[in-house]
């Protein structure tokens, strides 16, 4: 029970967090327009590609290691700090610097504070301290940096470098935000010594993902310019949603998945990945409801430059949501010991990315529509190898078809109705999906029988 509900406070401190994204980005892209969107994710996404390029696999270190409260590592901290952190950031800022001025040299310094916050995040994580951390990485920052994009646009103060800067101080918030809790944190006693190779082998399957996740917008902008770099920017941002909502699988369930894999109790691995997909579409069907039913809308919400792109948005909007509501699939095998089989997945996913770039080098979206091809390959062959695994269908073909049905009904009927503009019909349809889902996700017996023990003890 206690999983269950740890996962629905996780995802609830998410979605808090996605919906102050998602005004950050409105004002953004309402006070600066497309293009000048398209230069401040541009640099956003130059410093998230570089940490999870070369200093995320920190993080699974000390996931590995000091959730095991016995143990430490602070001669490898400091060795792999002052060793490779530190001159790496010097060779980066360098190099950031020549390229883009004043812009490389803050962008370089935000990358810098961007790894002390995830790697002191990972840390209470790792010594279950889950909500201190859930605050820390995904709300106080992001509402530091809404307060403080209000207050720049009320004086007028908005430019590139304070934009960016803004977006700096959210990870130094976290950091700060982290302090307090610093003596509760329990030290181990025994220090282990951390292999070169196992930091590589972390750090390995976070360089496939940093390509997949931030190479569209780096290219559009390269290639394609700020205007098209920003509608990238906000179809990434449908993606980072989808993640907020999956994430909480990361943190809570990947633990599960290996000690029932480890206790070769194969049925219960079923039954919680069923679990997490039905939890999980109560909230991506709610999304789909409208991104899907409304596109217009919602793009109009973030700029009016963007109405002519509302058949491409509504391609990539389903081809995430169709392969988000497929589950965990990744995780799933990462922990039941299919670590090649799913970084085979992934780069055949990416030569299929790689061959449609060529394909359409010389449409104005040609990185849109690779992304898109290439999470519908990725999902497909997951979700494949992980039936293989259990010899059959994970999610059975009618439940998934019931998860979907309440979006393509009130797709069919915007389109009708000609409804696609109204705020009240959105409200309205996204209400409806989540109770039919909610209502689903209620029958699935782990869930069930969670509710039943949590109402069994508020009678007592």
């Amino acid at each position: 029970m206690k999983l269950v509900f740890t996962m629905f406070l996780s995802i609830g401190i998410k979605g808090a967090a996605a919906i102050a994204e998602i005004v950050i980005q409105l004002l953004l892209t309402n006070y600066v327009g497309m293009t000048g969107y398209g230069e401040y994710i541009f640099f956003v996404s130059i410093i998230e590609c570089l940490y999870w390029l070369f200093f995320s696999g920190s993080a699974k270190i000390n996931t590995f290691y000091l959730s095991v409260p016995t143990l430490k590592i602070d001669g490898f901290k400091r060795s792999y700090i002052t060793r490779y952190v530190v001159p790496f950031i010097l060779v980066i800022t360098t190099v950031l610097t020549v390229v883009k001025g004043s812009y490389g040299l803050l962008a370089a310094v935000i990358l810098f504070v961007y790894f002390l916050a995830y790697d002191r995040s990972s840390v209470f994580f790792s010594r279950d301290y889950q909500l201190p951390a859930l605050l820390g990485e995904y709300m106080i920052g992001r509402l530091v940096m809404l307060a403080g994009l209000f207050v720049c646009l009320k004086l007028g103060w908005i430019n590139g470098l304070i934009l960016l800067a803004l977006y700096g101080v959210q990870f130094l918030t976290m950091l700060i935000w982290f302090v307090p809790f610093e003596k509760k944190l329990k030290s181990g006693t025994e220090e282990v010594t951390v292999p070169l190779k196992k930091i590589w082998d972390y750090q390995q399957s976070d360089i496939v993902l940093s390509i997949i996740s931030y190479s569209p917008t780096i290219l559009q902008y390269i290639f394609g310019g700020a205007f098209s770099a920003g509608f990238t920017g906000i179809i990434a941002l449908v993606k980072k949603f989808l993640n907020f909502i999956s994430g909480p699988m990361t943190k809570v369930f990947l633990p599960e998945f290996s000690r029932l894999y480890l206790a070769g109790d194969k049925e219960q691995i079923r039954k919680s990945y069923l679990m997490i997909v039905r939890i999980q579409m109560l909230f991506i069907g709610t999304i789909g409801a409208a991104l899907l039913g409304f596109p217009h809308l919602i793009l109009k919400l973030f700029s009016a430059e963007l109405q002519p792109y509302a058949g491409p948005f509504t391609v990539a909007a389903a081809c995430l949501l169709l392969i988000a509501g497929m589950g965990p699939v990744i995780g799933l095998l990462q922990m039941t010991g299919q670590e090649r089989l799913c970084n085979r997945n992934q780069l055949i996913s990416i030569g299929t990315m790689v061959a449609v770039w060529m394909i359409l080098n010389k449409n104005p979206l040609f990185s849109v529509y690779a992304l898109c091809v290439q999470a519908v390959v990725e999902g497909i062959l997951e979700y494949y190898s992980v039936c293989k695994w259990f010899n059959g269908p994970v999610i059975p073909v009618h439940s998934y078809i019931i998860m979907w049905m309440p979006v393509a009904l009130e797709c069919f009927l915007v389109e009708a109705l000609n409804l696609r503009y109204s705020f009240i019909a959105l409200l309205v349809s996204m209400t409806l999906v989540g109770i039919w889902n909610l209502l689903f996700t209620l029958r699935d017996p782990l869930v069930k029988d969670a509710v039943a023990e949590a109402l069994q003890k508020l009678r007592r």
